[in-house]
């Protein structure tokens, strides 16, 4: 090949990489603390099954294992079911090919196959119990000679150890105090895929996938979100927010920060301090909810009261504005993706968000009205208006 043609195969014919790049980078604490956790529960195992069966301590498709539980102790094939179930049916699967088959290649590839489909069946697939069959069958005479009871020591004793240790290192935390479930789920989740849509395809699927329901959905939900960046393209919250907004200060009258709401026709007016950083916000519940409005019944008079100035020094009741706002505040950057305010204002409840600038200072809001003509921008395409 002469130099001419060199560079053109060179472009047209790349090699694959032999180091790909990782999907999921896990820091280097991480690393170091998988690797000890799963060395030491090996050593356990190992010091316990020496003291208790010294002739075969370990099977060796413990270190496998011991991988899956240490590194990706989330994935369904590091659950107890899946471990317990996928190492015992394919020992079981591996001692009776031993013992019918004396021919050991045919034996062997049996029970990998036999422990493959005895693994799906009852739904505990873990890839290091197709090496515990293969372990029975060719681990030699000792492994051999001890028949069934290689399901109970080493086999057993193994797996009861490990696991112990597996969970031990990586206990959950102690779960918080759940949020009460609203009786209707907010509008992302209404429109969106739900639980029973991702176990339909999953079935549908019929493969194996080595992700939870959880990781799928948060999968989906990622996906979706770049799709709609791609849809928005560069456009972030400075073009559709309302620029200098209405605002109080902490000590506005409650009558003034009304009047401002009705004379501008808003329902959200942020709190700022000389500044213009934003310390809380006040909505028309926040009001509702000081003047202790639960019905129509009597509302114009307990929300007169809220708002008329007590005389004197001494008051019963919130006087200005800081003292019925909501804080803190939630805010986004100036430069924040429409794509990511969605989540925000439809997921969590949210009806306006303030914007702020590099200082924290308020450059605008933004409403749900905003993101509503945003979308409708993008998704209807817009006449062309030709010049006389």
């Amino acid at each position: 090949m002469n130099g001419d043609t060199a560079p053109g195969f060179r472009g047209r014919f790349k090699l694959p990489a032999l180091r790909p790049r990782e999907a999921n980078p896990v820091a280097l604490p991480a690393r170091l603390r998988i690797a000890a956790s799963a060395g030491l529960a090996i050593y356990a195992t190992a010091w316990v099954g020496g003291a208790t069966s010294p002739a075969l301590p370990m099977v060796a498709s413990m270190g496998a294992s011991a991988v899956i539980l240490s590194a990706v102790p989330h994935s369904p094939m590091a659950g107890t079911w899946a471990v317990l179930g996928g190492h015992l049916l394919s020992g079981l699967v591996g001692v009776a090919c031993a013992g019918w088959i004396a021919d050991p290649w045919s034996a062997a590839g049996l029970a990998l196959g036999l422990s493959i489909f005895a693994m799906h069946s009852a739904r505990c697939l873990h890839p290091p119990g197709g090496a515990t069959a293969l372990y029975a069958v060719l681990g030699g005479d000792g492994v051999r000679a001890l028949g069934y009871e290689f399901l109970l020591t080493p086999l057993a004793l193994n797996l009861g150890l490990l696991l112990a240790l597996a969970k031990l290192a990586h206990r959950p935390r102690p779960p918080a105090k759940p949020a009460p479930t609203p009786a209707h789920p907010p509008p992302l989740e209404r429109l969106g895929l739900n639980g029973a849509d991702l176990r339909a395809a999953l079935h549908d699927i019929h493969a194996f996938v080595d992700v939870s329901e959880a990781e799928l959905r948060q999968l989906y939900e990622l996906a979706a979100n770049h799709a709609y960046r791609r849809g928005f393209g560069e456009q972030d919250c400075i073009g559709i927010m309302s620029r200098d907004p209405v605002t109080v200060e902490f000590g506005t009258d409650l009558e003034e920060t009304w009047a401002l709401m009705r004379r501008h026709n808003i329902k959200a007016i942020p709190v700022i301090d000389r500044g213009r950083h934003v310390i809380g916000i006040i909505t028309l519940t926040d009001f509702f909810r000081h003047a202790q409005i639960e019905r129509l019944d009597g509302m114009g008079g307990k929300l007169r009261r809220l708002l008329q100035t007590t005389p004197g020094v001494h008051s019963r009741k919130p006087e200005v504005a800081g003292q019925i706002m909501t804080a803190p505040v939630v805010s986004v950057r100036a430069g924040t993706p429409v794509a990511d305010l969605a989540p925000l204002l439809c997921g969590r409840g949210i009806h306006q968000i303030p914007v702020v600038d590099a200082r924290d200072k308020l450059v605008g809001i933004v409403t749900q009205s905003d993101l509503i003509a945003a979308m409708y921008r993008n998704l209807v395409p817009q006449p062309v208006v030709q010049a006389p």
